[in-house]
């Protein structure tokens, strides 16, 4: 089967910025979850861990950034219908995710963490078209989630663009919070794995 690019912060042209940066910080952590998510939407199981590894991610990203070195901007980047959406879906997939909550991500570490999440809705295109075909075969797979992320706009270029406004230690934190992303994200999708 084909392989489904699910978090894609590689996507766009290469560019020597701190987007370049984030990328090779993080590249081998995205290949391997590359590798644990292909073919994850061919099933209900699949897809059920693909939304706890998700849920991990968005619950860490959850509380809004503070205004770190005056850039209330930050906000503009909380989606805060992310969280309600996945939780809809996962109660409609019989759990009740409420108890779940990572530890407090350092507030100048949020942009880099959030760079995963604004990266992987790139990736969500492909595998909403993968659990549409789940969905045929599995009507009750609720995509409310999956449909909001994967949703066509102008997110990632200006998000780009944000990043790109980061300076000094900032840029190191932005870094570290991108690793523990996708740490947090293969945490979750091996602890489902073995559940």
């Amino acid at each position: 089967m084909r392989r489904l690019a699910v978090f894609s912060p590689f996507a766009g042209p290469s560019l020597d910025t701190l987007h370049q940066q984030l990328r090779s910080a993080t590249a081998a952590q995205h290949r391997d979850l590359d590798a644990m998510l292909a073919d994850s939407l061919d099933d209900r199981r699949g897809y059920l861990r693909y939304l706890l590894g998700m849920l991990s991610l968005v619950e860490l990203l959850a509380p809004p950034p503070a205004a770190v070195d005056a850039r209330s901007a930050w906000t503009e980047w909380f989606d805060p219908q992310r969280r309600a959406l996945l939780h809809q879906d996962l109660r409609e997939l019989g759990l009740l995710p409420l108890a779940y909550r990572p530890a407090a991500l350092p507030a100048s570490c949020w942009m880099g963490a959030n760079y995963v999440l604004e990266g992987s809705a790139l990736g969500a295109r492909v595998l909403l078209r993968a659990a549409e075909r789940l969905r045929l075969r599995d009507p009750r797979v609720p995509l409310a989630f999956l449909r909001h992320h994967a949703r066509p706009g102008d997110r990632w270029p200006r998000f780009l663009d944000e990043l790109q406004t980061l300076d000094g230690d900032l840029r190191d934190d932005a870094a570290r919070g991108a690793r523990h992303a996708f740490a947090l994200v293969a945490d979750a999708l091996i602890e489902k794995e073995s559940a």
